[in-house]
């Protein structure tokens, strides 16, 4: 059973790509979420002690780890959506 598609794939790619960074900023705020529930007691009494440079080293160094986590989602998302398509060729060839 063959479908005809109403979309380019431009406009497939843009869907995806909105689909896939809803979806990765979603993750990020539940994963932030949880690290900031795990240290919310001890960090915020460390946090009061520390002069300003610190603190905004320790605001980078959390957005880093937040941004490489949103990396390795998405190449996770890309591997994904890769073998699905290639499934879908196969499928498609039989």
């Amino acid at each position: 059973m063959k479908s005809i598609s109403c979309f380019t794939s431009q406009e497939e790619e843009e869907a995806l790509f909105t689909a896939m960074r809803s979806n990765a900023e979603r993750n990020a705020e539940s994963m932030a979420g949880q690290h900031q529930d795990r240290d919310a007691s001890t960090s915020t009494a460390q946090l009061d002690t520390l002069p300003v440079k610190e603190l905004y080293k320790q605001h980078l160094k959390k957005s880093i780890e937040k941004t490489v986590m949103e990396i390795k989602y998405l190449d996770r998302k890309l591997k994904k959506v890769d073998l699905e398509i290639l499934l879908l060729e196969r499928q498609l060839r039989e």
